[in-house]
């Protein structure tokens, strides 16, 4: 690959025609990256250690209390982000943890949030999974079904750690109301819990 990247460089090298530089180009493009799984047990959590981006470090976390619920936006926040709102959360009346409606910010990506930040938010581990219908919270996640990377194992795997009930855009829209008639929709149900996670 270095050898063909050179070529493209040299000033010696006759000019390529646009099929030949299409070639090249192919072939030094550096590759996807595999993502590797580990088994792990209930319990076990392990995130990326690389930070989100800067751009994403700038969305702004939204909170509102309707309706008896606390409910917070994280738009694409990375955990600097989320731990700047935590700290000023007392201030907006928002007293962590206990969140009832929380979106899981960049569509479930792992270097958005860590154990600790997770624990803040939305309380500790917990032993066991919480049976159905007695869930703690709901985790909203926006995440497209031909996005293959997220949302990402280890995050899913955090959130069932902590009670959630997971609904995700995959399987299209979802809504979430309060002290409102019945709709036609089918209710939420949690994915199986991952027993592996990215490596």
């Amino acid at each position: 690959m270095r050898y063909f990247q050179l070529i493209l460089q040299s000033e010696r090298t006759p000019q390529l025609t646009p099929q030949m530089r299409g070639i090249i180009e192919v072939l030094t493009k550096p590759a996807t990256p595999v993502i590797s799984f580990i088994k792990a047990g209930w319990g076990s959590e392990k995130f990326s250690t690389e930070d989100a981006s800067v751009e994403n470090e700038m969305s702004v976390v939204q909170y509102a209390f309707l309706n008896g619920q606390k409910i917070v936006l994280t738009a694409d926040a990375g955990r600097k982000a989320l731990t700047e709102a935590a700290e000023y959360a007392p201030l907006a009346g928002l007293l962590l943890p206990g969140v009832h409606r929380f979106q899981v910010p960049h569509h479930g990506g792992r270097r958005n949030v860590s154990t600790e930040l997770l624990d803040r938010w939305l309380g500790p581990r917990l032993r066991q999974m919480v049976p159905r219908g007695q869930e703690l919270f709901i985790a909203m996640i926006s995440s497209a079904k031909e996005d293959k990377d997220h949302p990402r194992k280890a995050v899913v795997r955090a959130l069932l750690h902590r009670g959630a009930l997971i609904g995700t855009t995959e399987d299209g829209m979802f809504g979430i109301w309060n002290n409102a008639p019945p709709r036609t929709w089918y209710p939420l149900r949690n994915p199986p819990y991952p027993d592996e996670q990215e490596a």
